[in-house]
């Protein structure tokens, strides 16, 4: 029996359905973001007061149709009927929320993270909580950075079945929170059960955070030559990030090339779009390369995606667009992430508000992702506060991994000279050079002002 509160509540889920329907058939045109239906059905309604109605809700979400024309939209729009039918299964539930997982992975849209998360809701009130849905959830929780509460489902798991995807799923939430020995280990888990492009995939990544950069792209090459081609969303992502790995060894032609065939997989990928951008800004053109970053930032409007599309804005004399572009950066990202945005801001250094602000947002995300980046993100942002002590004890825990990363040797070489420390500078821009293709152009120039010392006593 739905009380009163509850049947109050579906009136007016009811009312709005057409509403709702409009939203849905315009099938995200990206103009409407899932996230407005979301907002729509979880903020403007309070919730219901029996837990029936709440799950009735819940179904009412995830099972209104999706009509939009990708194929992650058919998949969903055939496990939304079958979950619908009067004979669905908890099976059929699972399968819708890997449907949703895959349009977030393939449109890097986070609310359908928020659908799937609610499918596993609705498939535990019907059928009660199983090993599946348990799993579905923690790929939720990772990809919403809950890296604690990934780990804490995926170590029950691992207890309760030791699945090759329990051990993918416990690996990856230990390596956000820096625990590498315990990432591999975990990783190696998984390799001795299913060989693959997920495992290949995992391995180049690790790799290139102990700073194996050569063997990074030996495992990244044999993740995309095992990859199905069937799957369109995860061969562009291994692709996409290939180019990353090319561009930091300075393979510029390599990385275009990895970041076109992602894109004839997936066209407008954003990842894709971001990897041929940052290419052909390495190579110096820059006009080119608005277009796809462009796009990029438009379908993905992350920090990181918005920084390097003011960058090209600004190289291709669009100096007043580069400075809009940043403030819709420096005005929306802590909401997206906290981590680019601390960086970006103590890079800019536009006034001690914008660094206070970096300080928070790293010490913030530090207290939930204690990886290499987030201690260098804090040591950078230190750094910009006139901390240069506190900053080189995040640096080094930084640069404990050897991580081949020239952000991370970029900033440790300005934290050294901030502190007096000339030959420990040097050899941190030395690391930082060979990598340099990587860095956004603003990055490459100022590291461009600190000259090897052979090259400073030439010019003397």
């Amino acid at each position: 029996m739905i009380g009163s509160g509850g049947r109050g509540y579906l009136w007016r889920l009811t009312h709005f359905r057409s509403r709702l329907t409009s939203v849905l058939l315009g099938a995200f045109d990206r103009s409407k973001p899932l996230c407005f239906l979301l907002v729509l059905t979880l903020g403007c309604f309070a919730r219901p007061s029996s837990a029936t109605a709440a799950e009735t809700l819940d179904s009412e979400i995830v099972l209104t149709p999706q009509m939009g024309a990708a194929s992650e939209d058919g998949e969903i729009r055939h496990w939304q009927e079958r979950a619908g039918a009067s004979k669905a299964m908890a099976a059929d539930f699972e399968r819708l929320g890997w449907a949703f997982v895959a349009k977030a992975r393939r449109t890097l849209d986070g609310a359908y993270y928020t659908l799937a998360e609610k499918t596993a809701d609705v498939s535990d009130a019907r059928f009660g909580a199983s090993a599946a849905t348990r799993l579905l959830r923690g790929h939720v929780f990772h990809n919403e950075h809950r890296f604690r509460e990934a780990e804490e489902i995926a170590r029950g798991l691992v207890a309760e079945r030791g699945a090759p995807e329990d051990f993918a799923l416990l690996s990856d939430a230990l390596m956000e929170q820096g625990t590498l020995a315990a990432a591999v280990e975990a990783l190696q888990r998984m390799v001795n059960l299913r060989p693959g492009v997920e495992a290949s995939s995992r391995i180049a990544h690790l790799r290139w955070l102990k700073g194996d950069l050569p063997g990074a792209i030996a495992a990244m090459e044999d993740a995309a030559r095992v990859a199905s081609p069937q799957d369109a969303t995860t061969i562009a992502w291994v692709f996409s990030r290939l180019a990353g790995f090319y561009l930091q060894a300075s393979r510029t032609e390599a990385a275009i090339d990895s970041a076109e065939a992602a894109l004839r997989h997936a066209p407008d990928f954003p990842p894709a779009l971001l990897a041929r951008g940052r290419a052909l800004l390495a190579l110096g053109k820059s006009k080119p390369a608005v277009a796809p970053l462009r796009r990029a930032a438009g379908l993905n409007p992350l920090p990181e995606y918005q920084w390097w599309l003011a960058d090209a804005l600004r190289a291709a004399g669009h100096a007043d667009e580069a400075v809009a572009v940043e403030r819709g950066l420096a005005a929306r990202g802590a909401a997206s992430d906290p981590r680019t945005l601390a960086i970006f801001l103590a890079t800019r250094r536009a006034n001690t508000a914008d660094v206070a602000l970096a300080v928070r947002l790293a010490r913030e995300e530090l207290a939930n992702r204690s990886d290499v980046h987030t201690h260098d993100a804090l040591a950078w942002a230190l750094a910009a506060g006139g901390e240069p002590d506190a900053a080189e004890a995040e640096s080094q825990l930084a640069m404990a991994e050897q991580t081949a990363d020239p952000r991370l040797y970029f900033h440790a070489g300005e934290i050294a000279l901030a502190r007096g420390e000339r030959e420990a500078a040097d050899r941190f821009f030395a690391q930082a050079r060979p990598l340099a293709a990587a860095l956004t152009p603003s990055e490459r120039a100022a590291l461009a002002r600190h000259p090897a010392p052979a090259a400073v006593a030439q010019v003397r």
